[in-house]
């Protein structure tokens, strides 16, 4: 069967430009700088993992205000969750879905605690990684380049510090 020159072509043409627009879908990188893109993904992968360990919280926590915080973390993490999500969006920015290994092993021992013990386990989970946020979070609504990373952050960082100043309140009853 021969080929029409013009027939040639016009598939040659639509090869071509459905490779560029492949091309283009994998060229579509961050528009951050290095260093407010390691924020977003790691403030991304630490939401994922608070409200992974907060819900364990509403379930085993014995202590009824611990619950309670624990139902707010759900609350307040997922949210934040969402609102970074719609920011990574926008600065192309891919937020990983898996959990940090960390945060899982946490999760795993959590799981084996049960009454007082889980509650003293939880509570002093919470105090590290919130500590660990609020500093990330201060670095962030005052060095992040980006203007809409810098606002989030600062946006944020006043739920990251009521919940660290919440969990220590539980600690110290």
């Amino acid at each position: 069967m021969k080929t029409n020159p013009i027939t040639f072509a016009i598939l040659l043409a639509l090869a071509v430009g459905n490779l560029a627009t492949i091309a283009r879908a994998d060229d579509k990188k961050s528009s951050l700088k290095a260093s407010d893109e390691k924020f977003v993904k790691t403030a991304g992968m630490d939401g994922t993992a608070e409200v992974k360990l907060a819900t364990l919280g509403t379930q085993k926590a014995e202590r009824a205000d611990v619950k309670e915080l624990a139902t707010m973390l759900v609350a307040d993490h997922t949210k934040a969750n969402e609102e970074l999500s719609a920011l990574a969006a926008s600065k192309n920015v891919q937020l990983s879905a898996v959990i940090d290994p960390d945060a899982a092993s946490e999760f795993k021992d959590l799981e084996k605690e049960s009454g007082k013990g889980f509650d003293k386990a939880f509570l002093s989970h919470m105090q590290d990684s919130h500590k660990s946020a609020v500093s990330n979070f201060e670095d962030a609504a005052k060095n992040a380049e980006d203007a809409d990373v810098k606002a989030w952050a600062s946006k944020t960082l006043p739920t990251l510090k009521a919940h660290l100043d919440k969990i220590k309140e539980l600690q110290d009853k």
